[in-house]
């Protein structure tokens, strides 16, 4: 911590350093996964199987999280719902780049977690 009690400076950095690696890495494997595979096809394979099923669930419980906490940020439903709906579609791609652009625009990691309409009082 640094004095005052304030978060330390490294926090931010990390965060956005993670974000953009993140966001790097589902790219590369999109665009991998659509050079060599069909969607279509290796879907309904991975539909097909009882532990495929499970982490579709798993991960897609995991992608409401995290949209829900994007629209819980969020003041515009307009703009929640479009990150919903990316999210559907690209997954954690979606999230990461949410992730990297509010960790970009944050001040501090309170107004990253809670948005800077909801952080202002703590200014």
């Amino acid at each position: 911590m640094t004095a005052g009690g304030s978060e330390p400076r490294w926090v931010l950095p990390v965060i956005r350093a993670v974000a953009a690696f993140g966001t790097a890495a589902m790219v590369s494997a999109i665009v991998g996964a659509f050079s060599v595979a069909s969607l279509p096809f290796d879907g309904a394979a991975i539909i097909a199987l009882v532990w495929g099923r499970v982490t579709l669930v798993d991960i897609y419980l995991a992608f409401l999280f995290g949209w829900l906490w994007i629209a819980w940020r969020e003041r515009s439903p307009l703009r929640a719902v479009a990150w919903g709906a990316a999210t559907v579609v690209t997954g954690s791609l979606a999230l990461f780049l949410y992730l990297l652009g509010a960790s970009l625009r944050a001040r501090t990691s309170t107004e990253l977690l809670l948005g800077p309409h909801r952080s202002a009082a703590d200014r």
